[in-house]
């Protein structure tokens, strides 16, 4: 009856543990949308600030109007730039996204066998208490 008795604190420390890891990664995922979000107002901040700068520099002059145009090529340039690394880096978050789905898949798996050590347990303390009925003791 004591190795039954380990085996339950075993598993409910495991069960402990699976629903910290789920949640470590939920959060993980919250950050990962947030910092995603914040790049995107960022960007359409710049964009709008960039649209001002060039009008106001059609208004200030000739001059004015040859460094926005400097400026804007810059920023397009920046920009290209930006895309052919967020096209290098498609293929590293599409392992993350693989990954996230692995980790889901793996607490599924252990899920299932957490329950099916819970029924074992069950099972051999019925069978345990069976033969203690039938031959008079524990084994």
């Amino acid at each position: 009856m004591m190795k039954l008795a380990d085996l339950s604190v075993k598993l409910a420390e495991l069960s402990k543990k699976t629903a910290t890891a789920a949640e470590d990664a939920k959060v993980g995922r919250e950050l990962l949308k947030e910092a995603i979000r914040e790049k995107i107002v960022d960007a359409k901040g710049a964009a709008a600030n960039l649209e001002e700068d060039i009008r106001n520099a059609g208004e200030e002059g000739q001059g004015k109007f040859r460094t926005a145009v400097l400026k804007t090529k810059m920023t397009v340039k920046a920009g290209l730039e930006d895309l052919k690394e967020a096209r290098d880096k498609r293929p590293l978050e599409n392992f993350v996204d693989a990954g996230i789905i692995y980790i889901y898949d793996c607490y599924e798996a252990a899920a299932a066998l957490i329950a099916e050590a819970e029924l074992s347990i069950l099972e051999v303390a019925e069978a345990l208490q069976e033969y203690d009925e039938r031959f008079g003791g524990a084994k």
